[in-house]
């Protein structure tokens, strides 16, 4: 198996549920504490930036979230949107320092473009991952909960 280069792991301790809003030391976060319900991640793709708090739920659950800077071309986004199904959700992030980041829980990476054959491999790599808590648990969108 091939090494990904690039990649940032954090050590995550703290996986409890808050109601209230979380400070993260990444940005997009990896994981650590994050509230009750998780947001569909199953291919979900989000036009808008969503509550992170959700969104390290879904990664707790084995998922890896792609996000993009706002002003990324559509063409890259429509490319991102293609790669998303099972297990993987997308939304803007418009604070993040790259063009592109990937997250798993515990491990990130930035790209600079959606051609960077990276991204294939780190979406191979960690859906379901070993670095996933709670492998199995369920990407679908609890009914009734808006974002």
């Amino acid at each position: 198996e091939q090494e990904i280069t690039g990649i940032t792991s954090t050590v995550i301790t703290e996986r409890g549920h808050l109601e209230s809003d979380i400070e993260y030391e990444n940005t997009p976060p990896v994981g650590g504490n994050h509230a009750p319900s998780w947001l569909g991640c199953n291919g979900d793709v989000y036009g808008e930036p969503v509550r992170k708090e959700n969104a390290v739920h879904s990664l707790e659950h084995g998922a890896v979230w792609v996000t993009y800077q706002s002003d990324l071309p559509e063409d890259q986004v429509k490319d991102l949107q293609g790669k998303v199904r099972g297990y993987s959700f997308i939304s803007p992030y418009p604070e993040q320092e790259s063009p592109i980041m990937l997250t798993a829980w515990g491990v990130q990476l930035a790209v600079d473009s959606a051609d960077d054959p990276r991204i294939d491999q780190f979406l191979a790599k960690f859906r379901q991952g070993p670095q996933t808590p709670e492998p199995g648990a369920t990407c679908n969108a609890i009914p009734g909960v808006a974002m």
